[in-house]
């Protein structure tokens, strides 16, 4: 379960459910469905991110092809 990203506090807590028996099993499928939402949001942000460092990449990249033009018509 870390391997799943879970903190330390949640594997306790999921831990402490498991050796409840049984009656635990509907709040450890919901403590499993809040740690997915949370996961979920992280990658949204982190594609939010992710988008926006590329868009500032390809800026930069357009700025380079275009000094390099202009250097081009400065030697000539």
């Amino acid at each position: 379960m870390r391997n799943a990203g879970l903190s330390i506090e949640v594997l306790i807590e999921y831990v402490a459910l498991v050796a409840q028996g049984d009656e635990t099993i509907e709040a450890r499928k919901e403590l499993l469905i809040e740690q997915r939402n949370h996961l979920i949001k992280k990658i949204e942000d982190m594609n939010k991110t992710l988008e926006r460092l590329n868009y500032k990449i390809e800026v930069y990249e357009g700025l380079l092809v275009e000094k390099e033009k202009e250097l081009k018509k400065s030697e000539n």
